[in-house]
C-alpha cells in the first residue's frame, strides 16, 4: 500500500472511507496483513476525520506494538517479506460479530444490543453488532407490515409472512458469514432502507 492513494489533509467523506476499509479487507483477505492488524487500522479508518489520518490509517505505522499473538514465519509466504508478522485468522473481535448476527434467533434485538455495548469504541464487533440490531430492528417493523397484509388476503394462511420470514433468516445467515470472514458484507435491504439507530459507521 502506497501513502499517495489520498489527497493532502481534507475532511474525510464517505466514498473515501470506504475505499480505504476496502484496502484494508483486500490486504487481509490476500494475507497482506494478520487480523488483529486489520482490527487496529480499520478502527483507526472508523475514527479518521482528515484524509492525512485516514492515509495513515492505511498505510502508515500503528501505534502500538503488535499484540502478542502475532508470530514470525521464518518463510515469506507469496506477497509477504521476510520477518512479516502474520496473526491467526479469528480473534475475539470476529467471534463477538459472529455471535451479533446469529442472536437474534435465540434473543431477538438483545443479542446485539448486549454486544454493542460491551465491544470497544471503533472496533469491528461493535460495528457489526450495530449492523446486526438495525437489521433485526427492519425485519420486525417489516414482519409487523407484511403479517396485517396477510391477514387481509383472502383464504387461509399468511403467505407473505412465510416469504418474508424465510428472507429474513437468508439475510441474517448471509450477515453472520460475513462477519465471521471479516468481510463488510451489506445487506441488500439494509441499503434500501439505510434506517439506523445504533450507528454502524463512528462511535
Amino acid at each position: 500500500m502506497t501513502n499517495d492513494f489520498f489527497a493532502p489533509v481534507d475532511s474525510v467523506s464517505r466514498a473515501d472511507r470506504e475505499n480505504a476499509e476496502a484496502r484494508l479487507r483486500a490486504a487481509h483477505q490476500q494475507g497482506q496483513i494478520g487480523a488483529a492488524e486489520f482490527e487496529a487500522r480499520l478502527s483507526r479508518v472508523i475514527t479518521a476525520d482528515r484524509l492525512d489520518q485516514l492515509a495513515a490509517a492505511v498505510d502508515g505505522p500503528l501505534p502500538t506494538e503488535a499484540p502478542p499473538q502475532y508470530r514470525s514465519y521464518s518463510e515469506p509466504a507469496p506477497g509477504h517479506v521476510s520477518g512479516t508478522l502474520v496473526a491467526p485468522s479469528t480473534d475475539k473481535n470476529t467471534t463477538l460479530a459472529l455471535i451479533a448476527h446469529l442472536s437474534p434467533f435465540l434473543t431477538w434485538l438483545f443479542g446485539p444490543l448486549v454486544i454493542w455495548a460491551v465491544s470497544p469504541a471503533g472496533s469491528y464487533a461493535k460495528r457489526e453488532a450495530a449492523k446486526a440490531f438495525n437489521w433485526q430492528l427492519i425485519a420486525f417493523v417489516a414482519g409487523l407490515v407484511f403479517g396485517v397484509l396477510g391477514n387481509l388476503l383472502p383464504g387461509e394462511g399468511n403467505p407473505i409472512a412465510g416469504i418474508w420470514t424465510a428472507i429474513w433468516v437468508v439475510l441474517t445467515v448471509l450477515g453472520a458469514v460475513g462477519a465471521a470472514k471479516g468481510n463488510d458484507w451489506r445487506n441488500p435491504i439494509r441499503a434500501a432502507v439505510p434506517w439506523e439507530v445504533l450507528s454502524e459507521r463512528r462511535r
